[in-house]
């Protein structure tokens, strides 16, 4: 199959997470509020589903007691229709 032959769809995955669990996940970031944050957490979460998504942008809202993140994450498909992922659920609790 060439190149040509594949496009991506983009599915949007919506995450309501504990303040304390997101947190938890971004230790390692200088700054828990920058995208890439954003993103390690949305990755984490398909990882553990077994997703094979490639993660894109990520949008945060928080209050205070849940981070919101609705992320763009796209999955190669052929052009005979078939998408290769494991999962699409749209919101999902982490």
């Amino acid at each position: 199959m060439k190149s040509s032959d594949i496009t991506l769809q983009i599915y949007h995955h919506h995450l309501k997470i504990p303040i304390e669990s997101y947190f938890n996940t971004v230790t390692d970031f200088l700054d828990p509020w920058d995208e890439r944050a954003y993103q390690f957490v949305v990755h984490q979460y398909l990882e553990k589903g077994k997703d094979n998504g490639i993660v894109g942008m990520v949008r945060q809202e928080r209050d205070e007691k849940y981070v919101y993140l609705d992320a763009a994450v796209r999955y190669p498909q052929a052009m005979d229709g078939q998408v290769s992922l494991e999962s699409t659920d749209g919101g999902k609790d982490m």
